[in-house]
């Protein structure tokens, strides 16, 4: 996901977990969702739609209910309002409060016992399903439910631990083309100017990736990797430019299939569409904002990063959203890689100073680490933490281990997690097996811990004599890492040296045949630090 406002954006600190956060961590330990079955009906002369859902439940323990997140009436006419709910073909009793379905089962149920529920509701969603009209005015429908907004217009469990296989049934006025997660299993024209169209995915998501889009969509650009079919769905006016700026659909799905494994899904759809990001992944259906198909500027770097996320943050999804930044930490740093490959080390380079100034940058109007497991409004989580600075992060990792070890890392999280959901923990012990080295002080340092590295540096040389003062001048920890430190001598030649920073202050001496013209830190871009003076 690329977040549109990302450096004003303040995160706010809060000191305990809600009594709502924890009561939704008692559910998973109760149930897991194996499969939604969506039916929508949506229509051109209210916002009003009417749905059924049928969810499939399997109970880890003996419940004598199940909840399930639905946003109810705010009162002014939006929310979902529940008709009725069955389970074999009977009618159970439920109550629908505080954005919560509690339905109430008839006898206890067993453990590894499932059941299928059947909801029906109906309601103006305040939010989760956009219906709005695009930039030209016509009539658009769009899921966009990150972090935890399917809720507003889908009863589910609406948290990213708990995946489920889903189909969508759309009932819309027939001018409109529907597309969504999975494979198309049928569309077809109803009477009275309805179309009926049915999309199914057989691979786990979590709900922040469940959507539909439907629009007057013009569809090119068809194409295939291997058997992966690739299109774009553009707004007809934007036709001739967004075919253009989609023409991308297929560069990123084959370089990151190659360089870590196999593609998770059916298809893959690049979609102009009213989401309020910048582009938000949903499994095989990728939605970017409605203004990238009107730009006179390259969406290349956009759809490397929402394909980096079909294998990070879709396939392999964080736990839950304080570890975030194994979704767009992954994703930044995989869109600087896909530069380095086909555009060089320069521009790898510029792109990574331009992350640690945006990092230091934030790092003033918040100093927080990158896990910060005090935010409860998880859309604050969108951050220069959770991107740029995880992104330095994996490249500083990468630095650490070498190209071999560090790839073969991020091919076996990968492997081991696909199509599950991780922390931060299995990817350190993953990273540590493939290295037999010991990571807790590097995990712990750069993300669990606020700040970065602030040096002050200067030199002295008498004859073959340098001597390097270099101190560390932040004041809240200690960073240990190793310094590259490159001498430019007068004569036009240089030489790279590696400290170890351990210390707070240190003054190591180097033996130089050539006069010392000026001493550069870090001159391969490989290190996250501020430079004082």
């Amino acid at each position: 996901m690329i977040f549109r406002k990302l450096l004003p954006l303040i995160v706010f600190a809060f000191f305990v977990f809600s009594s709502t956060a924890q009561k939704h961590y008692q559910r998973f330990e109760s149930i897991d969702v194996q499969h939604y079955k969506f039916e929508i009906h949506l229509n051109d002369t209210t916002n009003r739609i009417e749905g059924t859902t049928i969810v499939l439940v399997k109970f880890l323990k003996p419940a004598e209910n199940v909840v399930f997140d639905l946003v109810n009436s705010d009162g002014q006419n939006k929310g979902m309002s529940v008709e009725s709910v069955k389970s074999e073909n009977k009618s159970l009793s439920f109550t629908h409060i505080n954005n919560r379905l509690n339905i109430h089962l008839t006898k206890s149920t067993q453990a590894n016992e499932t059941l299928e529920f059947e909801i029906k509701y109906a309601g103006i969603p305040a939010d989760g399903l956009v219906i709005s009209e695009n930039k030209y005015g016509d009539r658009t429908f769009f899921g966009d439910n990150w972090p935890d907004r399917a809720q507003y217009w889908l009863p589910t469990v609406d948290h990213p631990s708990d995946k489920a296989t889903l189909e969508f049934l759309v009932y819309a006025p027939d001018h409109y083309e529907v597309v969504s997660n999975g494979y198309l299993v049928e569309k077809k024209q109803l009477k009275k100017d309805v179309k009926f169209t049915h999309w199914k995915e057989d691979v786990p998501l979590s709900t922040k990736l469940m959507v539909i889009g439907i629009a007057d969509f013009v569809i090119g650009n068809q194409t295939k990797y291997k058997d992966i079919p690739v299109s774009s769905w553009i707004f007809p006016q934007s036709k001739k430019q967004g075919f253009e700026n989609y023409k991308y659909g297929t560069d990123a799905l084959a370089y990151f299939s190659d360089l870590i494994g196999p593609y998770s899904y059916e298809k893959l759809a690049h979609v102009q569409s009213k989401t309020r990001y910048g582009g938000m992944e949903n499994a095989s259906c990728i939605f970017y904002h409605e203004n990238t198909g009107i730009s006179n500027r390259s969406q290349e770097s956009l759809f490397a990063h929402e394909v980096a996320h079909q294998w990070f943050g879709n396939s392999v999804t964080e736990q839950n959203w304080h570890h975030v930044w194994l979704s767009e930490g992954f994703a930044t740093y995989l869109t600087h890689i896909y530069n380095q490959r086909f555009y060089g080390e320069e521009v790898f380079r510029e792109r990574l100073k331009t992350d640690r100034e945006w990092v230091i940058r934030y790092s003033k109007q918040n100093f927080a680490p990158i896990i910060d497991t005090t935010v409860t409004d998880y859309i604050r989580l969108l951050n220069a933490n959770s991107y740029q600075k995880a992104s330095w992060f994996l490249h500083m990792l990468r630095e650490d281990l070498g190209d071999e070890l560090f790839f073969n890392g991020l091919r076996k999280y990968y492997t081991d997690f696909q199509n599950s959901t991780a922390l931060t923990d299995d990817f350190q012990e993953i990273m540590e097996t493939v290295s037999a080295k010991d990571l807790t002080l590097f995990f712990k340092q750069w993300l669990r811990q606020p700040g970065h590295p602030v040096l002050d540096m200067n030199w002295e040389q008498e004859k073959e004599n340098l001597k390097i003062r270099i101190q560390q001048a932040q004041a809240d920890f200690l960073f240990q890492f190793p310094l590259e430190i490159e001498f430019v001598y007068e004569n036009g030649t240089s030489e790279i040296r590696t400290l170890q920073i351990d210390k707070l202050e240190l003054s190591p001496s180097f033996i130089t045949k050539n006069k010392v013209k000026e001493v550069v830190l870090d001159p391969r871009v490989a290190l996250l630090f501020e430079m004082r003076r």
